[in-house]
């Protein structure tokens, strides 16, 4: 349908959800004109509900320094990497257990990340923008593959290796609640590009549907849930319900063709059923369908071609990879990277096709036409290849630090001394090219350096190499002043070098850091053992 168009737009332009019906007059839309939701504003209270409940968890550990492990699904990761039978893990299990009977209820009233793509959606609308989702017949798979890669690659790789998997135990507190969760320069940039540019791009929860591993989880278990949104015979196809769907559904013509809604996509905000005219919908029990195959999987709506749809999935996971854990003020978390990863295969595509095509349309604008680009095209353009310069950067730090890493995990095989000191040349020779590659300075990639040039020093007994080992260690700690795993083995280098008075200090500001530690413990017995009387 889409390809047939002379001007073959980046992501096609509708500049109302009524334009998927073509068969609607919408001047003069059946049942008049089309209602607003009566539960909308009720989802938007649960929605800030559910985050003043996140503020009081963060206040509660804030005030007492202990609270309950993070409840968020991507805790449930522990439990396979690490054993820990954590809060997140509770959650997880009974949202799966709660949409295989309610079908996909968390996703739609209880997700911080669906709270943050309505109100950029909102957001967008009130400054004139409503943009159009996209139909890719590939990116809908990609939140199985990013599940897979965070959930079992882990495991699977430990169980391939023959590494034994660690016991299950209770971890339900916690005086590290932020550990794991971004700071507020990858906090803000996620609510820029989880929220903003991916709504913009690909549509109202154009995470959900392109990225997120948990609703990898919660579609598979929708499709099975008996409780769902299904028709009776007083509908008249008026198109009133998939105008009104935030969660892309079609939902005239699921209902019209299996009487129900079958796209596990839908995630049961309940608006469609709110404003039906003939109040012909409604949420109960229904035989579910779950091999039937949604009104938005059809091959004929696809917005890309097949070329286009393999380069979109390939460069979509590349640059998540290449994204994950780079530096930019602090490391780049999962998800977000995920998101980026979603940002730079739309960029390479829009590049291409400024490049390729006379005609070209973004959304709602125009930046291509018979062969003269826009001012806005020209913009995209340079953005595009700026943008794409960034990737490649990225990925040549991923790259070496993979090499680092293959490296890393052979050196510890080794017990002669004469192939440990060749791998530990090797293993610096990655991190040497990988911070050469970097935009900005990663303080992990200068902490492994720091402990190559340790090691390799009491190896070839060579002290300019315990002097370069102590240069890396100091700049990983003036950006992150308090890693224990800088702290450690800097007050080593100090106290092998004989200033065991400076090794002390080190010392006691990672016992500050972290009170307690066994590791910096036994430092500082040793350092104090060793000291002259």
């Amino acid at each position: 349908m889409l390809r047939s168009s002379m001007t073959m737009p980046i992501l096609p332009v509708r500049n109302d959800p009524l334009d998927a019906l073509p068969r609607l007059d919408r001047h003069k839309p059946k049942n008049g004109p089309v209602a607003h939701s009566k539960v909308s504003r009720k989802r938007a209270y649960v929605l800030i509900g559910v985050h003043l409940l996140i503020g009081a968890h963060i206040v509660q550990w804030l005030a007492t320094g202990t609270t309950i492990t993070p409840v968020e699904p991507s805790e449930a990761g522990y439990l396979l990497d690490e054993g820990k039978l954590n809060a997140g893990v509770i959650l997880f299990t009974v949202a799966i257990l709660g949409t295989l009977v309610f079908g996909r209820w968390f996703c739609g009233w209880a997700c911080h990340l669906v709270a943050l793509q309505d109100l950029s959606a909102w957001a967008l609308g009130r400054m004139g923008l409503k943009p159009r989702p996209i139909r890719s017949r590939l990116l809908v798979l990609a939140p199985f593959f990013v599940a897979f890669h965070m959930f079992f690659e882990g495991p699977l790789l430990r169980w391939w290796h023959g590494v034994a998997r660690p016991p299950i135990e209770a971890a339900f507190t916690t005086s590290e609640l932020w550990e794991r969760f971004p700071g507020p320069i990858m906090a803000t940039l996620q609510f820029v590009v989880l929220g903003f540019f991916v709504v913009w791009w690909m549509g109202a929860k154009g995470f959900c549907t392109h990225g997120c591993p948990y609703g990898a989880f919660f579609s598979i278990a929708d499709r099975f849930a008996p409780m769902r949104i299904k028709v009776s015979d007083a509908c008249n196809g008026c198109g009133h319900c998939t105008s009104v769907c935030t969660s892309n559904v079609r939902v005239h013509e699921e209902v019209a063709k299996h009487k129900q809604i079958v796209d596990s996509g839908c995630m049961k905000c309940m608006d469609c059923v709110s404003i039906c005219p003939t109040n012909a919908l409604s949420f109960g029990l229904a035989m579910p369908k779950p091999f039937a195959v949604s009104q938005n999987r059809i091959n004929a709506r696809a917005d890309f071609t097949w070329p286009e749809e393999i380069a979109l999935g390939v460069i979509a996971w590349t640059a998540t990879m290449a994204f994950r854990g780079a530096w930019f003020g602090e490391h780049v978390p999962f998800l977000l990277a995920v998101g980026l990863g979603i940002v730079t295969a739309v960029f390479a595509l829009l590049a291409w096709r400024l490049v390729r095509r006379r005609d070209v349309t973004f959304q709602h604008t125009t930046l291509k036409t018979h062969g003269a680009m826009s001012g806005a095209g020209k913009f995209a353009l340079v953005a595009s290849l700026a943008w794409t310069a960034v990737f490649v950067d990225c990925a040549g730090v991923r790259w070496h630090a993979m090499t680092a890493n293959s490296i890393e995990r052979t050196m510890a095989q080794w017990s002669n001394p004469e192939q440990r000191q060749k791998d530990l040349l090797a293993y610096d020779e990655a991190l040497e090219k990988a911070e050469g590659w970097e935009l900005v300075q990663d303080p992990e990639v200068q902490r492994k350096r720091g402990l190559a040039q340790r090691d390799l020093a009491m190896l070839m007994q060579d002290p300019s190499r315990m002097a370069a080992a102590e240069m890396h260690l100091r700049r990983a700690l003036a950006v992150v002043p308090d890693s224990l795993g800088a702290l450690v083995p800097l007050a080593d280098v100090l106290h092998v070098t004989g200033r065991d008075g400076e090794a002390l200090e080190i010392l006691q500001r990672a016992d500050t850091a972290r009170p307690g530690n066994a590791e910096v413990q036994k430092r500082l017995e040793a350092i104090k053992n060793s000291a002259p009387r």
